[in-house]
């Protein structure tokens, strides 16, 4: 199951690699449409967080319990979108190091979890995995992305200066070094594609739609694999190497939970009016990252 999903999300990032490279297509550069879709199609990857604790702790499976653990997620989210309308730019730049932090540290558990190693998180690892995806468009697509952010929260992009910039990178490319050589010395062939694939599609497509496939074929069914492999009802199905039960029960579960946050962004766009719908789609996604952080923190150090 892993190793599909892996298999899956190397052929997104070059199904938008090789095209843009053959016909130097700059249509999606402007728009943040093809970032915001991959938003949409990677929400249900957070839809089943309630669920998880009961799936790997008993202690989790009792009523109270999960009414604490939902009562905790919805206040964490909810101070999320106070602290957005609080403080807009400073809340948009926590979840840039946030976002760096969990999709590197994602991409270290999915990959141990692949092979069947020891599930260790290391620092360079989890920034030259997670620091692509925000550093490079940062720093290489600079104009676009300030746009973006200063659409999001005016003000934001004032403290990332051209040094500030300058150094991430320098960080980011020695950290993905670094990993690079201990994938060569270890071998590991399929993990040193994978980190030169993430590097050039950040590097050359647009970043909306560089992000937008990224989030929804790579980071979301990375964590979708690991939650079907961690649900202990699919655990015979995925034995017998059958796929269709343990999706059509991740399906059903995270559908109601994805629909309620389809319909909060409706009704906050409808709120905000068009120039609203950008600040409203992250602030609702920054209230979501919080929580949703914190559980997959929680199952990284159960499986550890």
């Amino acid at each position: 199951m892993l190793l599909r999903a892996d298999t899956v999300g190397i052929l997104a990032l070059l199904a938008v690699l090789v095209p843009y490279l053959l016909t130097q297509a700059e249509a999606a550069a402007s728009t943040p449409i093809p970032a915001l879709l991959g938003l949409v199609l990677g929400l249900p990857h957070g839809a089943v967080d309630h669920l998880v604790p009961a799936w790997l702790s008993t202690e989790a499976r009792r009523w109270g319990r999960r009414l604490s653990l939902l009562l905790g997620y919805a206040a964490m989210a909810g101070t999320g979108l106070l602290a957005y309308h609080a403080a807009p730019a400073a809340v948009l730049l926590g979840f840039l190091v946030l976002a760096i932090a969990h999709f590197g540290a994602g991409d270290e558990a999915f990959r141990a979890e692949r092979d069947g190693r020891r599930k260790r998180l290391r620092p360079h690892g989890v920034l030259a995995y997670g620091a692509p995806p925000v550093v490079f468009p940062l720093v290489l697509s600079r104009d676009q992305v300030d746009e973006l952010l200063e659409r999001v929260a005016a003000g934001s992009t004032t403290p990332l200066t051209s040094e500030v910039r300058a150094a991430a990178l320098v960080l980011t490319v020695s950290a993905m070094a670094l990993t690079a050589v201990q994938h060569a010395r270890g071998r590991r062939v399929r993990d040193l594609v994978e980190l030169g694939l993430l590097a050039a599609v950040f590097a050359i497509v647009p970043p909306a739609l560089a992000f937008g496939v990224y989030f929804a074929a790579w980071h979301s069914l990375r964590h979708i694999a690991r939650l079907l492999c961690a649900d202990p009802a699919n655990t015979a199905y995925l034995r017998a190497g059958r796929l269709g039960p343990p999706l059509r029960r991740f399906a059903l579960h995270a559908a109601a939970p994805t629909a309620a946050v389809l319909v909060s962004f409706a009704l906050l766009a409808h709120h905000t009016g068009t120039a609203g719908v950008l600040p409203a789609a992250f602030a609702l996604l920054a209230a979501l990252t919080v929580p949703h952080t914190v559980v997959v923190a929680w199952l990284d150090r159960r499986a550890r």
